[in-house]
């Protein structure tokens, strides 16, 4: 079987985060009251998933170069400590809600 790589994006509308396919479909939004810390879920190294992806795509939005593939390896790590430290936070390497937020927002 010959896995495919899934091309993503993140775009910030109106507050609004939408992941969408290379094709332009949507396939998640993160709404402005997600933003509250109730519904954001907490990423660390060697989490996998969706969110995963959404994070890795939001880092490439800010300038990093990630394979969007799901894994929160060290790579991904890396690039969020640097963003992290970028933005004035501790570089904690961990995607909690202030991160969340800082990815979003701008």
């Amino acid at each position: 079987m010959v896995e495919k790589e899934l091309m993503l994006s993140a775009l910030v509308d109106d507050g609004n985060l939408i992941i969408s396919r290379q094709d332009g479909q949507p396939i998640d939004i993160m709404t402005r009251e997600d933003l509250d810390g109730s519904c954001i879920q907490v990423l660390e190294l060697n989490d996998t998933g969706d969110a995963v992806k959404a994070l890795q795509a939001l880092l490439n939005a800010h300038g990093q170069h990630l394979h969007v593939d799901g894994i929160f390896g060290s790579l991904t790590q890396t690039a969020l400590i640097i963003f992290q430290d970028s933005k004035g936070m501790k570089g904690t390497g961990t995607c909690d809600a202030q991160t969340w937020a800082y990815l979003i927002k701008e």
